[in-house]
């Protein structure tokens, strides 16, 4: 300013501040048209993003909706196993089957009845454990008709349920490696667990 003073007029003083606030505006503008351009950039790469909805429903089925029919048919096969040992009598083996083992089986099929996964695909693996859960109540209903059979020494209804029991018993099922190739397919892991 080389030693000289200058009188700011009034008429200087609003062209300045005229000029300021075009500025600030002009600025303002810029970073909201920047936040603009940032927010659909974000949500054009949320967008397309590869969204899985078979590896969502697959980790939602596994997680959420099979863990109490898991633990519903280990108790299922635990009271089978304990009621079909050696050393165990026909008259229990019944009792076992018709008090305790087919009314938590008739549960485990009426609770994976419930179960509609959201997708086609897990709807297909699902259906085939719906299957097998369904065939091993029914397999337990004959095994109890059998023991009442040979408690009136029905041999020909014996044979007959014996075959029905076989027919069932020889069905493919393929849920578990199906699961497994649907998990893979997905990128769903088996959870590790620490030792």
């Amino acid at each position: 300013m080389n030693g000289k003073l200058v009188q700011v007029t009034e008429k200087q003083k609003e062209g300045n501040t005229k000029t300021e606030k075009k500025r600030r505006l002009f600025i303002m503008k810029k970073i909201m048209a920047t936040i603009s351009a940032l927010l659909i950039c974000v949500s054009v790469l949320t967008g397309c993003g590869k969204a899985d909805p078979v590896q969502d429903d697959l980790l939602n089925y596994i997680n959420n909706q099979m863990p109490a029919i898991v633990e519903l048919e280990n108790k299922v096969n635990t009271e089978f196993e304990a009621s079909n040992a050696k050393g165990v009598d026909d008259a229990t083996f019944a009792a076992k089957l018709k008090d305790v083992i087919l009314p938590a089986s008739n549960e485990l099929v009426t609770k994976t009845k419930a179960i509609l996964p959201a997708t086609e695909e897990v709807r297909k693996v699902h259906n085939q454990f719906l299957a097998l859960v369904t065939d091993q109540h029914e397999t337990f209903t004959l095994l109890l008709q059998m023991s009442e059979a040979v408690k009136k020494s029905d041999a020909a209804l014996a044979d007959t349920l014996n075959e029905k029991i076989k027919t069932i018993s020889n069905k493919p099922n393929n849920y578990s490696t199906d699961l497994e190739a649907l998990k893979k397919a997905h990128g769903v892991e088996n959870e590790k667990k620490d030792k």
